[in-house]
């Protein structure tokens, strides 16, 4: 999938791709609560599986047009670091 400086990404400020990331959680875990908190743990609080967060890195690779390269993945340990990463990477793509 190529990487693209026009992307959805690029529109999106924290809050925003914080609600599209929520709401692709939810997509994937219809069980998780309403509202948790950002910094909650993926596998920790909210107990979701490896397959899950594999699902949630594809989802948001194609809603976001961008490839994450695999050795960032580890990172990806809540909603918080999730965004933080997406929003750097959008500013290095622009």
């Amino acid at each position: 999938m190529p990487e693209s400086r026009n992307n959805l990404s690029g529109c999106l400020g924290r809050e925003a791709l914080t609600a599209t990331l929520r709401s692709e959680l939810r997509a994937i875990q219809p069980g998780l609560p309403a509202d948790w908190p950002d910094d909650a743990l993926f596998k920790a609080d909210l107990a979701l599986d490896s397959l899950d967060l594999v699902e949630l890195v594809a989802r948001t690779e194609q809603q976001l047009q961008m490839l994450i390269p695999d050795p960032d993945l580890p990172g990806f340990v809540s909603l918080r670091a999730m965004v933080d990463y997406l929003l750097v990477r959008r500013e290095g793509l622009t």
